[in-house]
């Protein structure tokens, strides 16, 4: 008896469990597929990357490479190359670039070179084989990024010469060895200003100053050079003469173009010079007035000065006649607190210079007031205390 209620039982409880089927859904799983997550930071998505990316990259014997590296949004680019070497043929290749799964580096193929690139904010570093992350304070592994309002007024190289004062920067000879001579001095880098037909570059012991013409196929050709005659250390008159020989014969130019633009001359021998260049005031804001300034031989104190020391310079405005004779009556002596951009003053000397005073319109990437850059020291005097 006892056997067969247990039966009963079993069979009972066999009822009240609920029929299998093969149509229910399976059962949801603890934690749902989510969809991918995208990272809208990436180079790929958050930069207007597409565009023309030029400059100059390093070269292990040479002066530098020039580079002009073109992006299209379809993944095509462009690459054209030239070693800075004295009459050197630029070569160009076109392919596919890809990007890496991190979305901020490309990779060319094989017409490129594999050549790989991380993508920043208007410019693209080289990256060495096997680098992840770029050297950022390289020069000579950058691309800037060029502008459309840039390509759209490209000038040619006369009117960049002239709408620009060029620092010498760096000087290679024909085995790629620095020229030490030209930089005998971290504070008195020579300097080209070019200006009709008439080149200057301070910066030496007595200044280099020519005539200069531009040919047919960009060359630049400096002649009837004078300097004055004063004396200074060896290391300085050295660096006119080195300056003086390498422009001796016409050079050879290479114009890398962009916000900060660089300029190349090559010489005969394989020397090369590198030059940057910085618009000048004229380029920026218009033609200026020219006036002509006494500075007095000590500072006073005044509370606007802008020197950090608390003083400023003792100027007033005085005339000259045709001649050059000092006409009327100087103005009161006042203290100066703006700039004088190009005069670096010393402590009893007095100066009379030739100022340009530029006027720029008034806008939020303009200076305010009035901007002052010397043109010339006039007089110079030593005053007796």
């Amino acid at each position: 008896m006892r056997y067969l209620l247990l039966a009963l039982f079993a069979a009972a409880l066999a009822d009240c469990q609920p029929e299998k089927t093969t149509d229910l859904p399976a059962a949801p799983s603890a934690e749902p597929d989510s969809a991918p997550v995208i990272d809208m930071h990436t180079s790929r998505i958050a930069l207007d990357w597409a565009g023309i990316y030029e400059g100059l990259l390093a070269c292990a014997d040479c002066a530098g490479i020039h580079t002009q590296l073109t992006l299209e949004p379809d993944g095509r680019f462009e690459i054209v190359t030239r070693p800075l070497v004295r009459d050197a043929a630029p070569s160009s290749a076109q392919g596919q670039f890809d990007w890496e799964p991190s979305g901020n580096t490309i990779v060319l193929d094989a017409e490129g070179g594999g050549k790989r690139f991380a993508v920043g904010e208007g410019r693209l570093l080289l990256l060495e084989t096997g680098q992840t992350q770029p050297a950022r304070d390289r020069a000579d592994a950058t691309l800037p990024q060029s502008s459309p309002a840039w390509r759209s007024t490209r000038q040619d190289l006369g009117d960049m010469l002239e709408d620009h004062r060029w620092m010498l920067v760096d000087a290679t000879d024909a085995a790629n060895r620095p020229i030490d001579a030209l930089f005998p001095d971290a504070e008195r880098s020579f300097v080209f200003h070019f200006a009709g037909s008439r080149l200057h570059a301070p910066g030496g012991c007595n200044g280099f100053r020519g005539a200069f013409a531009i040919d047919a196929d960009d060359r630049l050709d400096v002649t009837g050079t004078i300097s004055t005659m004063m004396a200074c250390p060896a290391p300085l008159m050295e660096a006119d003469a080195a300056l003086s020989a390498l422009l001796a014969e016409p050079l050879e130019t290479v114009l890398v173009r962009g916000v900060q633009p660089t300029l190349v001359l090559l010489t005969k021998a394989g020397d090369a010079l590198v030059l940057t260049g910085e618009l000048t005031p004229e380029a920026r804001f218009g033609a200026p007035t020219t006036i002509f300034l006494e500075v007095a031989a000590e500072t006073v104190e005044c509370e606007e000065s802008i020197r950090g020391d608390g003083l400023c310079l003792q100027v007033r405005e005085i005339s000259f006649d045709e001649q050059g004779l000092r006409v009327g009556t100087s103005s009161e002596w006042q203290a100066f607190t703006a700039d004088i951009e190009g005069y670096q003053h010393q402590p009893g000397i007095r100066n009379v210079l030739r100022v340009k005073r530029f006027e720029p319109v008034a806008g939020p990437a303009r200076p305010q007031g009035p901007i002052y850059v010397l043109d010339l020291v006039v007089e110079s005097e030593v005053v007796a205390h």
